[in-house]
């Protein structure tokens, strides 16, 4: 019992001393430099949603605007699970992923989300590079297929 009652009076001691420590250092001056917007960062998120019905993505072709906060989020009225598979929007890309789909992650990065019956997925990025990207649905037998243009 000795030992527990030292280890915990000596805790109490390193405790106090740190909380004197910074008591005694006086109030912290925040850094005056201020770090201005960029501009996607000023800019309105675009947002667009994708509804997923009888084992298909509405709209098939969905158009963003590159250089813009986006939210991207797909809504699953089925009865099934569904997914979401991008082919190459995503690389060295930073996201933002909720909802409560299962986002998968692999070694290159985002690879899929798998979204519930009436689930959600919300994915929040700036598209950087533009061009033509399509996804689908990766569940067996569900031939799911639509594009994203990036403009």
């Amino acid at each position: 019992m000795r030992g527990r009652s030292e280890f915990f009076s000596a805790f109490q001691r390193g405790w106090l001393a740190t909380l004197m420590v910074f008591a005694m250092s006086g109030p912290v001056e925040a850094d005056k430099h201020v770090p201005t917007l960029a501009s996607s960062d000023s800019e309105p998120e675009q947002q667009v949603i994708v509804n997923i019905r009888a084992r298909s993505f509405e709209p098939s072709t969905v158009m963003l605007r590159a250089g813009q906060k986006t939210k991207l989020v797909f809504q699953n009225h089925d009865v099934e699970l569904h997914a979401f598979v991008p082919v190459g929007l995503f690389v060295g890309v930073n996201l933002n992923i909720t909802g409560n789909g299962a986002p998968e992650f692999g070694h290159d990065g985002f690879k899929r989300v798998i979204i519930p019956s009436e689930g959600r997925a919300e994915i929040r990025f700036v598209p950087e590079q533009t061009g033509v990207f399509p996804f689908f649905c990766d569940m067996p037998g569900h031939e799911m297929r639509a594009t994203i243009v990036v403009q």
